[in-house]
């Protein structure tokens, strides 16, 4: 996952350079490496962090129930996990939604939504209303991952900042003839309850010009963005160093769901562009970045997006992202930034 530098405030892509990079990134997908325990791994995209940021469509897998409203359990079990403490964190904090609409042919149900302070996710299903499959050739890669995506996507959630995340198509049930498609996606500040607009393009299968047209349209749903908060704020003022220079942790937000690091590195940001050839780069992000979980075990996160902008006489620095599985917090010990290491206590 690119980092920093494709995450810039002001950075913006064409249509034409969304569409090259997502073939591109699809292209790369085949040769990833081996999928972590029980999940396809997605492929994970940064999208500019600004004012307009938009999205387009990306690699995933692919199928579940038609038509029938589901419980959020169920929708995010193929996602985030399906033991009984991660089950019982999502019948909490999500909420099963019935939007769905009809083009081509091809019916796209909003199933649930989970979110917290800073993410969120969407689950939907794709279905044809003949009963037919999404495609007779679902041509998975060595993850399990099928080449389907939309020609575009962009949600609207009445967040006027940058965000970054993911997308993917996966199989939830191969026994009926539905594909999911699931949303990932972390702000650059506070979301709010309100309502969210969906707009999808052009189903396809493949890549670039070769691209199969599976159903052509704009499949547009709303519905209710809202979700119960379970983040928990820790404590900044920590010290550390990035690549040898002196940052400062400003808060930490957490949740079974996602993280999000805020902290400032005490070099201006014009000085990281001299140096850079105009581009800040990766040296922004502290080394290492992980959990360590009550069993000892450690979840790496330096591949988590973010941002960067000036202020002042240092640069304000962001890493965040949504988890690849539901964690509860008491199983979370510490999270460690650098040299620091921060407790997660939930009393």
């Amino acid at each position: 996952m690119k980092t920093y530098k494709d995450a810039m405030n002001e950075l913006r892509f064409s249509p034409q350079q969304k569409q090259e990079m997502i073939d591109r990134l699809m292209t790369q997908s085949a040769q990833s490496a081996q999928p972590s325990k029980g999940r396809a791994i997605p492929l994970r995209r940064v999208c500019a962090l600004g004012a307009a940021a938009a999205f387009a469509g990306a690699l995933c897998l692919g199928a579940a129930a038609s038509g029938a409203l589901k419980p959020a359990a169920d929708a995010f079990g193929a996602v985030f996990g399906t033991a009984p403490a991660q089950t019982e964190i999502i019948d909490r904090i999500s909420h099963p939604l019935d939007a769905r609409t009809t083009v081509d042919g091809v019916t796209v149900q909003a199933d649930a939504i989970i979110g917290d302070t800073y993410s969120y996710a969407i689950v939907y299903s794709l279905y044809r209303e003949d009963g037919a499959p999404i495609t007779a050739d679902p041509d998975p890669n060595r993850d399990g991952a099928l080449a389907l995506r939309f020609g575009e996507w962009d949600s609207d959630v009445g967040h006027t900042g940058g965000t970054h995340g993911t997308a993917w198509f996966f199989d939830e049930n191969p026994t009926d003839n539905a594909v999911q498609f699931v949303q990932l996606l972390t702000a650059d500040a506070p979301l709010k309850p309100g309502t969210a607009t969906v707009r999808l393009t052009d189903l396809k299968q493949g890549i670039g010009e070769d691209a199969a047209l599976l159903a052509r349209g704009t499949w547009e749903l709303r519905f209710d963005f809202a979700f119960e908060d379970s983040s928990l704020e820790l404590a900044g003022g920590q010290s550390f160093t990035v690549n040898g220079e002196t940052a400062v942790l400003n808060s930490v937000s957490i949740s079974p769901l996602s993280l999000r690091i805020d902290y400032t590195v005490n070099t201006p940001l014009q000085q990281r562009e001299n140096e850079s050839s105009g581009t800040p780069d990766s040296a922004l992000t502290p080394q290492p970045v992980y959990l360590t979980l009550t069993d000892g075990s450690q979840i790496d996160l330096t591949g988590f997006g973010g941002g960067i902008r000036p202020e002042g006489e240092s640069t304000r620095c962001e890493i965040s992202g949504v988890f690849d599985r539901i964690l509860p917090l008491d199983t979370i010990e510490s999270i460690t930034i650098g040299e620091a290491v921060i407790p997660v206590t939930t009393s």
